[in-house]
């Protein structure tokens, strides 16, 4: 893009006129500009990238609809027929039998909740599901926080920042959830067996964290700091945008899937970088150099933060490995050698046998619950 063009589109920005897609268009601009390629001096070009950042500001609430939602409503459906034609099919139960039903215990797994472990500059760990609410400690000049609603805010305190840069790291274990405000104002949401790592101030000309996991960022924009996100062999550079980054060690590649603004991924293996627009998802596999790059519904990515479970046509063991991380369970498989896929959308709030009921409903799969594992069969 040439300057005219740039200059033509800060001057819509200043004017409220410019259109979504020329904004996304001015922030990709940023992210890839190279100095050979443009005829700007330092002083224009610091001017032209201030006035980018300040144009990329947190979208206004809204009432998103998407075609997530039909497919909630038809799997309800479908599954609530299953579930009423299965229990219509059963033969009289005995009322001798109904009462040793009824008195035997049955053994089930709750779902997750709210729970994190906070490790603070010193090596001192809080575990937040026992912490009261209000004020945990002090991070050179930042207070940390945990509100009523189960969510950790750095704010500013009264302390003298500190010299060096001071590292916090906060991790969910199987079977929690956490949400958390750094200190600059971006959002992170982090799914189960997940953890993130970042200063508790960020001084310099950069934001980076390092995470683990699947964890979902509503990242505050910042005239003077790029917000840097590295998960494995992978880094991810932003403005002020939505995304979702899964990478959790043990699966084989990182998805990165953007909602809104631009962001550059780059393989830190190859050295290879793509630029994503919303509604593309990023896929970079281990020891492999291409990105590969898809468009995909994006906000189906951010249905665990959105308290849902979503399969679209997957496997037995993807499904039972995010069943394994949110209900804390473990999984063993018995002479299971189906390579059947599964689909459908199922409440995050449900206690784990439900979702194994619809599941052998809809499937060629059967479980079966022990104290501390779910074991599946053909």
């Amino acid at each position: 893009m040439q300057k005219p063009d740039i200059q033509h589109l800060l001057e819509k920005y200043r004017t409220g006129t410019i259109s979504p897609e020329e904004l996304a268009l001015l922030e990709a601009w940023y992210l890839q500009w190279q100095p050979e390629d443009q005829d700007i001096s330092p002083e224009e070009l610091q001017a032209i990238k201030a006035e980018v950042w300040q144009s990329v500001k947190p979208p206004p609430a809204r009432v998103i609809k998407t075609r997530s939602w039909p497919r909630i409503a038809a799997a309800a459906s479908l599954l609530l027929l299953a579930a009423s034609a299965y229990y219509l099919l059963q033969p009289p139960a005995q009322p001798s039998r109904q009462k040793q039903v009824a008195a035997s215990p049955v053994h089930d797994f709750k779902p997750g909740g709210n729970k994190a472990l906070l490790t603070l500059s010193n090596g001192q760990q809080i575990v937040l599901t026992d912490a009261k609410n209000g004020k945990l400690a002090d991070q050179g000049s930042v207070t940390v926080n945990k509100t009523a609603n189960g969510q950790l805010v750095y704010g500013a305190g009264t302390g003298n920042a500190a010299a060096n840069m001071i590292y916090n790291t906060l991790a969910t274990p199987r079977g929690g959830q956490y949400h958390i405000t750094l200190t600059d104002g971006t959002q992170v949401w982090m799914n189960a067996a997940s953890s993130i790592t970042y200063p508790v101030t960020f001084t310099g000309n950069e934001r980076k964290v390092v995470v683990n996991g699947e964890v979902y960022f509503e990242v505050a924009p910042d005239v003077n700091k790029p917000f840097k996100v590295t998960t494995g062999n992978q880094e991810v550079t932003v403005l002020g945008t939505r995304f979702n980054v899964n990478g959790y060690a043990e699966d084989a590649g990182i998805s990165t899937t953007l909602l809104s603004g631009s962001i550059k991924v780059r393989n830190l293996t190859s050295g290879q970088s793509s630029l994503l627009a919303p509604g593309q998802q990023a896929s970079i596999f281990k020891n492999q150099a291409p990105i590969h790059i898809k468009t995909v519904n994006a906000e189906d990515a951010i249905s665990w933060k959105n308290g849902y479970f979503l399969f679209d046509n997957q496997d037995i063991g993807s499904v039972m490995k995010i069943m394994s991380r949110w209900y804390d369970v473990d999984i063993e498989y018995s002479n299971y050698n189906r390579q059947d896929r599964f689909g459908g959308t199922f409440s995050r709030s449900a206690n784990l046998s439900e979702i194994l009921h619809n599941l052998e409903q809809v499937g060629p799969v059967h479980f079966k619950m022990q104290a501390n594992k779910i074991i599946v069969t053909n």
